[in-house]
């Protein structure tokens, strides 16, 4: 809990005498305000709890017999029994390594998705889509999305979550970390057991209203999911300390650039895909095509050729996503029922509803809305700062009444 919100306490003891009876322990924690270096944001909130539960298993640590893993996740996160147990299979299944492995998941928006607009819809899709494309067999690592997992003695051994402005990307800040105080032997395993999240929701209104406001909630999460582009000269920086000291064994890994490909894809591709593209665009319209140079107008067909296959390849993704989408919504949902919990979101995806048509022509100005754009707004801004003033999206809240909805 945050210490400075005036019902933190009231809060958490509610809280435990809701949920004590679940758990062998349950605990809580206050985050105070105003730790020199720190910045608000998820990261510092994660860093402060750990510490408490790296102090309270301190004794089996130093005995090298602790057997805890810690998991990470964001409120309006629904994790399946499944994923724990598939955490535990993995880690008796891996004993020898599982002191550096990481577990990860892939993330599914069904809570609210049919409520919320085509282009937060597109994003948010965006989102999920770019974590899952790191999750493939034989892939050299991969990179967390909001939810992960890990050993309780490797968060130690690396000295626990970093709470300052370049942690902004708290997941995949915390593997990067692993990775470089590893030596580049961390191991990421996917747990194919998708995390049910929920899309931005404003806070009130109606019609276009709530549509616009709805629309600057996922913007302002963009903004704070791309400020996680200071990982890159992180991982940069991380990479020359090897060099200087000589350690080139790290440096020279097929894996190592592989993770440099993602960082890149991440965090420099966005901008440089819609900036030949808006140019091309301009200059072809500029220069007649007779003027063109044959080479230029070989690379301009070429390109247009490419992204045509890239619009009919993503609306190949989208069919194969609306049987995955179904899949996963329906396995949750049987776990409510049978737990008694059925007011917890359902999202139905019907392929043929005009909405769920729209998802796959917006997902271009998606993209560029809330990929592109934050991302130049994110690194310029670096120019004047790197402290993000870290604002919570809101989510939307669910009741008995609303449970089932499509």
């Amino acid at each position: 809990m945050e210490q400075k919100e005036a019902s933190a306490t009231d809060k958490a003891s509610h809280l435990v005498s809701l949920f004590e009876k679940s758990f062998l322990h349950i605990r809580s924690t206050f985050h105070p305000t105003g730790i020199p270096g720190e910045i608000a944001g998820k990261s510092s909130n994660v860093a402060c709890a750990a510490r408490s539960i790296i102090d309270f298993h301190r004794p089996e640590l130093k005995m090298d017999c602790c057997n805890v893993v810690v998991t990470v996740m964001d409120a309006d996160t629904h994790l399946s029994r499944d994923y724990f147990t598939e955490i535990r299979r993995l880690h008796y299944s891996h004993i020898t390594e599982a002191d550096r492995s990481l577990y990860c998941c892939p993330i599914i928006f069904d809570r609210n998705s049919h409520e919320s607009p085509a282009l937060v819809r597109c994003a948010d899709l965006l989102w999920g889509f770019a974590g899952l494309s790191t999750m493939y067999p034989g892939t050299w690592i991969s990179i967390p999305t909001s939810v992960y997992s890990l050993p309780l003695s490797m968060a130690e051994k690396v000295g626990g979550w970093d709470a300052d402005p370049t942690a902004i990307g708290e997941d995949m800040h915390m593997l990067l970390k692993c990775y470089f105080e590893t030596a580049g032997n961390v191991i990421s395993r996917v747990i194919h057991v998708p995390a049910s999240q929920c899309n931005v929701s404003a806070d009130g209104g109606h019609g276009w209203r709530r549509t616009v406001d709805t629309l600057f909630a996922r913007y302002r999460q963009a903004l704070r999911h791309m400020w996680g582009a200071l990982d890159s000269g992180f991982a940069a920086r991380r990479t020359v300390s090897y060099l200087r000291f000589n350690q080139r064994c790290l440096f020279l890994r097929p894996r190592h650039f592989a993770l440099l490909e993602l960082l890149w894809e991440a965090h420099f591709m966005p901008c440089h895909l819609t900036i030949i593209m808006l140019f091309s665009v301009i200059y072809s319209n500029w220069v007649p095509t007779s003027q063109l140079h044959p080479s230029l107008a070989w690379a301009f067909s070429f390109t247009d050729l490419l992204r045509a296959l890239s619009f009919i390849g993503m609306n190949i993704c989208l069919s194969l996503y609306e049987r995955w989408h179904a899949l996963c919504l329906n396995t949750r949902m049987q776990d409510m029922r049978e737990a008694n919990l059925p007011d917890t979101g359902c999202s139905q995806r019907i392929w043929y509803q005009p909405k769920y048509l729209l998802d796959r022509v917006c997902f271009p100005v998606a993209g560029t809305l809330f990929g592109a754009v934050p991302t130049l707004h994110a690194v310029f801004a670096h120019f004047w700062t790197d402290r993000l003033v870290y604002r919570v999206s809101k989510k939307p809240t669910f009741t008995q009444d609303a449970a089932g909805l499509a």
